[in-house]
């Protein structure tokens, strides 16, 4: 079942001047690399939403639960494996990606060759969220102006890292994704609960390819997506 990243329910915030937003993201040199590219005048709170859908979605909930600022929204950052596609090109090493929905990706029925998504009359399972279409659509035409070539698409949430070609392979085509990660989902399914509108930019550090870890580059995909979020919050602060 999908959920619209729009406003649901009544968050505290929605009653006075929303100031600033919040920068989610799971590690602290994917937030330092932010931080050292972001202007001393833009104004923010951080988040370290530490690793995993379980995590990240405790950690916003109570930030948000207990905070006393107005967010304008959430932005949340990082890096991110993209899928290898056997028939169209896919998203490649160090290319900046924002999110147009986002998918629990191995939430449901596993078996060898597929994930089956959970269904049942009796419950609801919300597993896919289509993210803020203005703050896409304001964040890419930013990074255009600055001539940063970026790929929109699906990003997928999984709590185990894709280990493989074939396992990549198999969540690429079950929903036309472009990249995986372990947060956005979750931080997406928070955002929904508190009625905030939410940007996901991440960077591609690495290929789900089967694992070679020599080859990743965690350091610079890290720096330039903290970089092109920093461009972007920069803007998003003057709208």
């Amino acid at each position: 079942m999908q959920l619209d990243l729009v406003p649901s329910l009544p968050y505290i915030g929605s009653f006075f001047h929303r100031v600033m937003y919040l920068i989610t993201a799971a590690t602290a040199f994917e937030m330092e690399a932010f931080c050292r590219a972001c202007s001393s005048g833009v104004r923010f709170e951080q988040l370290l939403t530490g690793i995993g859908p379980v995590e990240a979605a405790v950690q916003v909930t109570a930030y948000l639960a207990r905070a006393s600022t107005a967010f304008k929204g959430v932005v949340n950052l990082g890096v991110a494996g993209a899928y290898l596609h056997d028939h169209q090109p896919g998203a490649e090493l160090l290319e900046v990606c924002l999110a147009e929905r986002e998918v629990l990706g191995d939430l449901g029925i596993c078996y060898q060759d597929a994930v089956e998504p959970l269904r049942g009359a009796s419950f609801e399972i919300f597993d896919t969220f289509q993210l803020n279409t203005h703050l896409l659509h304001r964040a890419e035409s930013l990074l255009a102006g600055a001539k940063i070539a970026v790929r929109r698409g699906t990003f997928v949430t999984v709590s185990c890292v894709s280990g493989s070609r074939q396992r990549g392979t198999l969540l690429a085509r079950q929903h036309r994704a472009l990249c995986e990660n372990m947060e956005g989902a979750a931080v997406a399914r928070v955002c929904v609960q508190f009625g905030l509108p939410l940007l996901e930019l991440r960077c591609i550090s690495n290929l789900v390819e089967d694992r070679k870890l020599e080859s990743w580059q965690l350091k610079k995909a890290s720096a330039r997506c903290g970089e092109a979020a920093a461009l972007v919050l920069e803007g998003l602060s003057h709208d």
